[in-house]
């Protein structure tokens, strides 16, 4: 594989082989992503092949201030973001294969009473993260699942990056009130983020 700057060159001057090469290589992750915000397989295989072709027209303008991973990232953010908006209804975000920097994976030789009971609390964390409205949601997937920097997540979003970490700060503090009243048994006052 040539290196990324080598590969945006070659695409640039309309190579077909290095565009292949470009979805090649970032087709499964992108996929994830957009299966992950749209948690539907046909969906997200139509908003990868929208951001490609995207990218297929906009290479050329491409000018390197962010990282390619970076700019094809917040295309795809975009085309799920528009997908939503026309469907007017979100999906549960995929609770497998989470990153350990939000929960740590159970040690091997583990008490398997406890690698379930570790699989439930996250399965219910990020049951509260589905719930928050997409303004904290999408930080939050992108820095915890995908490892995005803060400056990654601001030009996907197309937000500052102390803007990300405001909504970061706050993602995490509304999770922890919400988890606080559901272990309380109180109502459920977070059904319908709006803010």
């Amino acid at each position: 594989m040539p290196d990324e700057d080598e590969l945006v060159r070659r695409c640039q001057q309309g190579d077909l082989r290095a565009f292949a090469d470009l979805v090649e290589q970032y087709q499964d992750r992108l996929f994830d992503l957009a299966w992950t915000i749209l948690q539907e397989r046909e969906a997200a295989k139509d908003a990868v092949q929208e951001t490609f072709l995207t990218v297929f027209q906009k290479i050329e303008g491409f000018r390197g201030e962010a990282a390619l991973e970076t700019w094809l990232v917040a295309i795809t953010v975009n085309q799920c973001r528009s997908r939503l908006r026309r469907q007017k209804a979100r999906r549960l975000l995929s609770l497998e294969g989470l990153a350990p920097r939000l929960f740590c994976a159970g040690k091997q030789g583990a008490d398997p009473a406890a690698i379930v009971d570790q699989q439930m609390q996250r399965q219910a964390l990020w049951q509260l993260v589905n719930r928050l409205d997409d303004r904290l949601r999408l930080p939050i997937l992108l820095y915890y699942r995908y490892g995005l920097s803060g400056d990654e997540i601001a030009a996907a979003l197309g937000v500052t990056k102390s803007t990300v970490y405001e909504r970061l700060s706050q993602g995490r503090q509304r999770l922890r009130q919400m988890q606080q009243m559901a272990e309380a048994g109180l109502p459920d006052l977070w059904r319908r983020e709006s803010c």
